[in-house]
């Protein structure tokens, strides 16, 4: 039976383009597919053939502004909270309209899609119309004994997440009960993750459950574990970034396989001296190095073993590199694994230190704060993630991953049961 879903994906290229790949397996399944992106992004979706919306703000711009620049790295601690309170929740007015224009009839949508940015707009609007609602997830946000987000056991890994998620009620309530008195509804009195539990919305984990051992039995058949989400390769070709050109192609080939570094979305704050630190530290190693400038400008000076690109296509370059050097998120974390190199992760914020912190159980990897990445600690980093034992668990852990086909055949499968 067809289906007609509607997606709202707020947020950077990381948060978006692994939900258009099940918004593509479900449009091949014959169902009715509304994609709405942030504005910034449509380019994206419409490479890929989807017709998209533009929904919310221009996540680039966000990423770009003094808020985000300036005010969440504030030493005022009075600063950074309401910096965070003001990211939270930015935006929402816009995407709830635009949502509204998508999926706002009663009937005229069977079930919402949301990612973690945006799920309590996209939540509330399902609620308002009648329809089911799915969340996808790249990252633990549950209560949970499995993920450790501080020393000790279970319980104070239970304890903490219960902190944290509270924490989030309390910065987002007022935002998100403001929605509700616009789409009409009460305001909620409770935090969102027990009210998706309470009405049976499906939160789909787009991450493999070899990171995160127990927290599959832990959450059940709600919180459905499909794997880290990724475009199959002739969608990535058809975005024009799969083939590597000769330029760069030949300058793989030309020597021993490079370091990989790239931030994404997230704002470097200094690129000349990063570039600078990278430059020294894989010099001080006999290395070569591979900057992607993702959303930032790389327009400094560089020696001859450092080569500059814009961005790349992870599934291409990381498996003809040594090592990579990124931000931690879950999107280029899934890459760097099922590439089989290992990580130093250099986070910012939100889930960055904790998928440092896993890929380091794992003994693929190491993290240290992005601020604190200088030369000296790059190349100790780069040194440990680079002896034998680290590389071979990182080759050897790539095929135990679940496929990206399977991963996003589960999640549409999950989807399809959201009604």
């Amino acid at each position: 039976m067809q289906v007609r879903f509607v997606f709202g994906l707020m947020g950077s290229r990381g948060d978006v383009q692994p939900a258009l790949a099940v918004a593509l397996e479900l449009r091949r399944r014959g169902h009715e597919v509304t994609v709405g992106v942030a504005p910034n992004l449509v380019g994206l979706a419409q490479r890929l053939g989807l017709d998209p919306h533009a929904v919310g703000p221009d996540s680039g711009a966000l990423l770009a502004s003094s808020l985000v620049r300036e005010e969440m790295r504030s030493v005022n601690p009075r600063t950074r909270v309401r910096a965070v309170r003001k990211v939270s929740a930015h935006g929402w007015d816009d995407f709830r309209d635009d949502l509204v224009a998508l999926a706002g009839a009663r009937g005229s949508a069977d079930v919402v899609v949301a990612g973690l940015l945006g799920q309590e707009v996209g939540s509330a609007l399902a609620e308002r119309i009648g329809a089911g609602f799915a969340a996808l997830h790249y990252f633990p946000v549950r209560s949970n004994r499995s993920v450790k987000v501080l020393p000790g056991p279970g319980a104070v890994q239970e304890r903490a997440w219960d902190v944290g998620m509270q924490m989030r009620w309390q910065l987002t309530r007022d935002a998100e009960n403001a929605q509700r008195t616009a789409l009409g509804l009460a305001p909620a009195r409770t935090r969102l993750q027990t009210r998706l539990r309470d009405r049976g919305a499906v939160e789909v984990q787009a991450y493999d459950p070899l990171l995160v051992p127990g927290l599959p039995h832990e959450w059940g058949i709600q919180s459905p574990f499909a794997g880290f989400l990724a475009l199959s390769g002739a969608d990535r070709l058809r975005l024009g970034e799969a083939s590597l050109g000769d330029d760069l192609g030949e300058w793989l080939d030309a020597g021993y396989p490079p370091v990989y570094v790239g931030f994404g979305s997230m704002p470097v704050a200094d690129p000349a001296r990063l570039v600078g630190d990278v430059a020294a530290a894989t010099a001080d190693l006999g290395l070569r190095a591979l900057i992607s400038s993702g959303w930032n400008s790389f327009e400094v000076e560089m020696p001859d073993h450092v080569r500059i690109e814009g961005p790349v296509d992870h599934a291409t370059v990381l498996p003809r590199c040594v090592a990579a050097v990124h931000h931690g998120g879950a999107g280029t974390t899934a890459a760097v694994l099922r590439a089989g190199i290992p990580s130093v992760v250099g986070w910012y914020s939100a889930d960055q230190p904790v998928w440092g912190r896993l890929l380091g159980d794992l003994g693929v990897g190491t993290s240290v704060k992005a601020s604190r990445l200088d030369r000296e600690r790059l190349r100790e980093a780069l040194a440990t993630v680079l002896m034998p034992a680290v590389r071979d668990r990182a080759a050897q852990t790539a095929p135990l991953l679940i496929a990206p086909e399977t991963a996003v055949g589960r999640a549409a499968d999950a989807l399809e049961r959201a009604r």
